[in-house]
């Protein structure tokens, strides 16, 4: 028994390291979120545009609304025509008309997408402004969109199968 607490005990200090470490991790993940969000309210200040803000951390505005009777769902191919751009204005992404993206489900495209997507019907369109935690993260798109970027997207939203 004793030996079972004296092992006990010798593992203690490891536990809260790592305990502190996670810690340390959220936290600064929590940073990193607050800091992409000043910066998505800071461009739609200086843009003088309106946005709603998501609990995910997606920011949007709804510019046409649709038919409110067809809403995609998580297994539902979209039919639709974007364009991607950074937050500084540069365009790195387009369909230069409606795609489905080769009969990819909404579930396959990115989390921005999945929830903004969710919040208009066929035939509506909306602005998303996506967090690099909800679009391509820490990685990118290589040679087209950097690592961490504000991606913002117009989409319509053409179909739903």
């Amino acid at each position: 028994m004793k030996l079972l607490l004296k092992i006990a005990l010798a593992c203690l200090p490891v536990l809260l390291l790592l305990s502190c470490s996670k810690k340390a991790d959220d936290m600064q993940a929590m940073d990193s979120m607050a800091v992409v969000d000043t910066r998505i309210q800071k461009y739609l200040f200086a843009h003088n545009e309106i946005a709603v803000r998501d609990p995910s951390g997606l920011y949007y505005r709804i510019l046409t609304p649709g038919d409110s009777t067809h809403f995609a769902k998580a297994a539902s191919v979209v039919t639709v025509d974007y364009i991607n751009q950074l937050i500084d204005g540069t365009i790195v992404d387009a369909s230069f008309d409606v795609t489905n993206f080769n009969n990819r489900e909404l579930k396959n495209h990115i989390p921005g997408w999945q929830i903004g997507l969710s919040k208009i019907s066929k035939g509506g369109k909306i602005r998303l402004y996506i967090p690099p935690y909800l679009a391509f993260g820490s990685i990118g798109v290589p040679n087209i969109i950097p690592p961490n970027a504000i991606l913002i997207s117009d989409v319509k939203l053409v179909d739903i199968k």
